[in-house]
């Protein structure tokens, strides 16, 4: 076989490889490809031969994946994405003919740095729009699935229904934020160290047990307590309370960088398993080729890495 495995590569193949590493299903994945379950298998050996590496692995409850079909996924996602954004958003598509309503729900972490931003992109090219931005909640799925929602942004989360797809944005850093004068004055620290001192929670229903935050389990593993001071769904009420205090709140390096006035950021040394967090965004999957859908995921692609 050639070095260039690209080169002799039949390309519908890398969307079935993509499909049946989300669905992890055989008869799922046959669904959404409109082919029969053995053609699947059929052109799933293909992408085995081709590749020389077994990508799925039978279970009772579908397919694991392989380490290479983990790094292929990783790799391929975001090319394909781009692909289907370039021919579908060839030919006529003016966001400033674009009226009525564009509503996004987001994650409480990510609304108050990525909504206004959001906004002046909107309000620039879309003048014949309003922007509605809404806080995640345990009803976004469903009003995707109903197109009430156009797009929602949110930590990755591993639950998604077939009706709902999933975008990556890359990952975002976490850290603690503090006001600017706070006692502790080191720009890293451990996690013990800022044991220390009591905490603010932003809470989001959406992604995690309500009261149980992602901070306070992972510290729970280790034997630690977080000492909650102050919790609520509202980053704006957090932030001012975290501004008048010795609060310390578990964020984003965003939050800090776009909406952060008084306040500075500490890299959590050795908290290595949330030090980035993937964050995504999702749309109703019929709209996954939809110009106007593709076009929000670029501009909130754009944004987060701004």
């Amino acid at each position: 076989m050639s070095d260039d495995k690209f080169k002799n590569l039949d390309l519908n193949l890398l969307k079935l490889f993509s499909v049946v590493y989300q669905q992890r299903n055989l008869k799922k994945s046959s669904e959404l490809l409109f082919i029969s379950p053995p053609a699947v298998s059929q052109n799933i050996n293909k992408l085995r031969e081709h590749f020389e590496d077994e990508l799925f692995v039978k279970t009772p409850k579908g397919f694991d994946t392989t380490p290479f079909a983990d790094s292929l996924f990783n790799a391929l996602s975001p090319a394909l994405v781009q692909l289907s954004y370039a021919v579908n958003t060839h030919g006529e598509f003016e966001p400033s003919k674009l009226e009525g309503t564009i509503t996004v729900d987001m994650g409480q972490q990510v609304i108050p740095w990525l909504s206004p931003m959001m906004f002046t992109e909107i309000s620039q090219h879309c003048p014949m729009v309003t922007f509605a931005s809404h806080n995640m909640t345990t009803e976004t799925a469903s009003m995707l699935t109903t197109d009430q929602v156009d797009l929602a942004v949110q930590f990755q989360f591993p639950n998604t229904t077939k009706d709902i797809y999933e975008l990556p944005l890359g990952d975002v850093s976490f850290v603690a934020v503090v006001r600017r004068d706070h006692p502790f004055k080191g720009s890293e620290a451990t996690i013990e160290e800022l044991l220390a001192y009591d905490f603010a929670i932003i809470e989001m229903p959406f992604f995690n047990t309500f009261h149980t935050s992602l901070i306070e389990q992972v510290v729970a593993k280790r034997g630690l307590k977080v000492n909650v001071a102050y919790r609520s769904t509202s980053a704006i009420s957090v932030r001012e309370i975290v501004t008048h205090s010795d609060l310390v709140v578990p964020g984003l390096e965003n939050f800090v960088k776009h909406c952060g006035q008084g306040l500075r950021a500490i890299k959590v040394t050795n908290l290595d398993e949330i030090s980035t967090l993937p964050l995504c965004a999702y749309i109703n999957k019929k709209n996954r080729k939809s110009k106007k859908h593709l076009w929000l995921y670029e501009m909130v692609k754009s944004l987060v890495h701004a």
